[in-house]
């Protein structure tokens, strides 16, 4: 915790005759202080609590202060990029810190900051669901219904329902996320990447707990009943992000009541 470590801070401090804040600097918050030593401290902000601290490129000690009883994610467009089955490349952008979606032919050469992420696949998402199902061992009826579930045609909507059937989200939520954690790790490392804290997130990530759409692993859309889903089918991320819908079309679909 933030506190904790403040008062150690301020031990270590005092020892040596020093003290923060320092004389020069009287409206340094301790926050600030660290946040210029990212090569010795990784740090998680989180909303109206104490932040958390841990030593640089140890974010897995992060996340364990964190998991215990609340939720913790991944920022949404990097959620996406790793778990997302589709035919679009997904690239981190390095002086910007964001994802950009590329179709793969396009021709044109990439800027030297776009590092590449390698697509997941419904064959790898299919046995992190396996692998998710085999934890349940004392739940037998639950693990086999989790494992049927994935023999579907459409395995991955499928069991997602199932888990939600069967009241496993915060489970399935904390196993996706922290498997997703250690694959983000190694391709930063691979990639030489410097990880940065505002990737984790506290709470469930956005884009799992909003709505799994068409580009998520999650979701297989029945694009022959709705002409608009077919639509959004063909389109990436980026894609959506462009949409723009008039206000008055907005404000007219919450308000009429929901055809049955």
């Amino acid at each position: 915790m933030g506190t904790h470590f403040r008062a150690a801070i301020d031990s270590a401090a005092s020892k040596r005759g020093l003290q923060f804040p320092p004389s020069g600097e009287p409206a340094l918050r301790f926050i600030q202080l660290l946040q210029r030593y990212p090569d010795l401290v990784s740090i998680l902000r989180r909303p109206g609590q104490d932040f958390l601290v841990g030593p640089a490129g140890r974010s897995d000690l992060l996340v364990k202060g964190i998991k215990k009883g609340r939720f913790y994610g991944i920022r949404h467009d990097l959620f996406q990029a790793f778990t997302t089955v589709s035919h679009n490349r997904p690239y981190y952008d390095k002086s910007a810190d964001q994802l950009v979606w590329q179709t793969p032919g396009e021709g044109q050469a990439m800027p030297d900051s776009w590092v590449p992420i390698e697509p997941t696949t419904e064959a790898a998402e299919i046995q992190l669901r396996r692998d998710f199902a085999e934890t349940r061992e004392e739940q037998s009826t639950i693990r086999s219904q989790l494992l049927g579930a994935l023999t579907n045609p459409a395995p991955l909507s499928v069991f997602g329902r199932a888990v939600r059937e069967a009241g496993l989200q915060r489970e399935w939520h904390s196993f996706r996320t922290e498997r997703l954690l250690e694959k983000i790790q190694r391709w930063a490392k691979d990639k030489q990447i410097q990880w940065k804290d505002a990737w984790l997130t506290e709470g469930p990530t956005d884009y799992t707990r909003k709505n799994e759409t068409s580009l998520s692993s999650d979701t297989r859309i029945r694009t022959e009943d709705d002409p608009l889903q077919v639509l959004f089918s063909g389109l990436n991320a980026a894609d959506i992000q462009r949409i723009s819908i008039p206000l008055d079309l907005v404000l007219k679909a919450i308000s009429s009541p929901k055809k049955r």
